[in-house]
């Protein structure tokens, strides 16, 4: 802006003071020169003084504005830019020559190093393209290539199974606890063939065709006595490494996969220990359908049920697979159970009362009350237990405490002892080697229930008599997990709580983190495995897709294999139990060790001194 302008543009007096001021007085105001003829008035004066003010403020800034703009000038001169703003044609020429050098030398090396590029280009195979292959070189060793006589370097092997599989070939060894491993083969002496194919029939071994692979769940019942655990363990007969051999005799297991469960994707829902049975064990793995015929066709649900016969012909007596069905990929045995539901046979006569379990010994062995005198470890009472008691003695008190029965008032005090432990409490008591602040400790149990009472008949003796009738709580607890002897731990607190023993605040303060106290377990052979649930996938990915969902559960109409379940249960768990406890006498021992060698040292809160050997303590029970 003009500095005429400016000045037009401050001297513009409002029309209500009606004063004219020349451009003559104007300037004899900027230079303050107080000439006035006549004299004006007092407000007009009081206005000029102002205009003064604000006329001289302005002028500062327009020189301001003025040494701005020729700072700006002599930069755009600097560019190449004229004063109307605009390059001009000589620095642009200049400029934009340059920038078209520069590109055109990017482009010329990209298109040398593209060529470069291209001449020593070797042709990449797709990624899914010999994965077998690769996956062989990453487990076989590394050795030297062979070459033959032309010199060419050997074709490596196919991953397909072959009729003439060499057994002499360079293997990697397989899992130290199946039965693929030469050591478990002469531990046990179990012999394996690993060149056999059972599983394709000839008309197909003709054909050379190939079975398709599929994602299975598979239902599995057993009696775990003989056997030290489910999950497959080095030097150790486990029942995985028993269905890992019979479902590669059946065929559904290839050779190359057997003794690799990962190759195969196996999974299980649950891990029982050592004794431990199961009625609805399940587990997930990657199977051959060995029945299926292109040119003639059969169900899929006929196809399962005869892969579930062949495999049974392979398995012990004490394990049967219930049912096999497809499932969808990604499906795993133990991400994808929702929840698991554990029974527990208690006998009637564990709810004696600690007088009466003392009567029962001293009867049958004089002087017995008086090794209680000493606090004994349960390692030691084990130790004392095996050492003092015979068979003879056992079948005394058995002969007395097994016609034992219950009365309602008990049953409901064993019904509200259960009952303490639902919900989510800290249950480092209740397993071994965790302490209060570890997170693993706390777990969420959704119901614990005793069920009414059955009587078991007894067994056949060998001279034809028929044993004894007995009776049996069975107590059921659901929850989405549990500890190492967490549900035994448990029956035994709540058992002592029905007989009298224990307090229910002392049970109240072990569930506390502030509390570490010396709970006792109760014998593995009452527990096993009951159903496992798969409830959110059967509701989300069975039902989206062609697989029907695991129906292994109670419902309204009662499936094949829950029919199944409940027949092995029944006819030959329970019954295992029973004659089991007829034999060995585990409870009476638990009884024996409990209330005569233990004394009152059960249930004992410890000092911050023994919290660190309560563990050692608690393992031998």
């Amino acid at each position: 802006m003009r500095l005429s302008g400016l000045r037009q543009l401050i001297f513009r007096l409002p029309s209500q003071s009606k004063i004219s001021v020349s451009l003559s007085q104007q300037s004899r105001i900027a230079g303050r020169i107080p000439l006035h003829n006549p004299p004006l008035e007092s407000s007009t004066l009081e206005t000029l003084r102002v205009s003064r003010r604000i006329y001289s403020a302005a002028a500062i800034a327009v020189m301001d504005v003025d040494k701005a703009s020729s700072t700006a000038r002599a930069g755009a001169s600097a560019v190449g830019m004229n004063n109307d703003g605009k390059f001009s044609s000589e620095a642009h020429s200049r400029k934009e020559a340059e920038e078209e050098h520069k590109n055109k030398k990017e482009i010329h090396r990209k298109r040398s190093n593209k060529k470069a590029w291209s001449k020593n280009k070797t042709k990449k195979e797709p990624w899914y393209r010999n994965r077998g292959e690769q996956k062989r070189q990453k487990i076989q060793p590394e050795e030297p290539e062979d070459e033959d006589e032309e010199g060419k370097k050997e074709r490596p092997k196919s991953n397909r199974r072959q009729d003439n599989w060499d057994s002499n070939a360079p293997r990697s060894s397989p899992h130290e606890g199946s039965f693929a491993h030469p050591d478990m083969q002469k531990l046990f002496n179990v012999p394996v063939d690993l060149r056999t194919r059972s599983n394709i029939s000839d008309e197909e071994d003709a054909q050379g065709g190939k079975l398709p692979k599929r994602k299975l769940g598979i239902l599995v019942s057993f009696i775990g006595s003989q056997y030290c655990g489910f999950q497959i363990n080095a030097g150790q007969r486990t029942l995985q490494a028993e269905l890992e051999l019979a479902f590669f005799r059946a065929g559904i297991i290839s050779s190359s996969n057997f003794g690799w469960p990962s190759k195969y994707s196996w999974s299980n829902s649950a891990r029982t220990d050592k004794g431990v049975h199961a009625a609805a064990q399940v587990c997930s793995m990657k199977g051959e359908m060995i029945f299926h015929n292109k040119n003639d066709y059969i169900s899929v649900e006929d196809q399962l049920n005869a892969m579930r016969e062949r495999v049974n012909e392979y398995l012990p007596a004490d394990i049967r697979v219930l049912d096999i069905e497809r499932v969808t990929r990604p499906f795993c045995a133990r991400t994808n159970r929702d929840k698991v539901r554990y029974q527990y046979m208690v006998p009637s006569y564990m709810l004696c009362s600690r007088e009466e379990v003392r009567d029962v010994f001293n009867s049958a062995k004089r002087g017995m009350a008086n090794e209680a005198v000493n606090r004994l470890t349960p390692i030691e009472a084990s130790n004392v237990v095996s050492e003092t008691i015979t068979p003879e003695i056992l079948q005394q008190a058995r002969s007395k405490l097994v016609g034992y029965r219950t009365d309602g008032s008990q049953i409901n005090r064993i019904k509200d002892a259960l009952k303490i432990f639902e919900g989510t409490h800290s249950f480092h008591n209740y397993t071994r080697r965790l302490g209060a602040n570890d997170a693993s400790a706390t777990r969420y149990i959704m119901s614990f229930v005793a069920l009414n009472p059955i009587i078991v008949p007894g067994e056949k003796n060998d001279d034809g008599s028929k044993g004894d009738d007995t009776e049996w709580i069975p107590v059921q607890v659901t929850g989405q997990s549990f500890l190492l002897n967490q549900i035994r731990k448990m029956i035994s607190a709540a058992v002592d709580l029905a007989r009298g023993t224990v307090t229910r605040e002392q049970i109240r303060e072990s569930l506390t983190k502030k509390c570490r106290m010396r709970v006792n377990v109760a014998p593995a052979q009452g527990l096993f495995l009951d159903r496992s649930f798969f409830e959110m996938y059967n509701r989300q990915k069975a039902q989206s897709s062609d697989h029907r969902p695991l129906n292994w559960v109670e419902g309204e109409e009662i499936p094949a294999a829950v029919k199944r379940i409940e027949e092995f249960k029944y006819d030959r768990i329970i019954p295992h139990i029973v004659k089991e406890e007829a034999k060995e006498g585990n409870f009476l021992k638990y009884l024996y060790c409990q209330d005569v060698l233990h004394a009152d040292d059960i249930y004992c809160q410890l000092d911050s001194s023994e919290n660190g050997k309560v563990a050692d303590d608690l393992d031998g029970v």
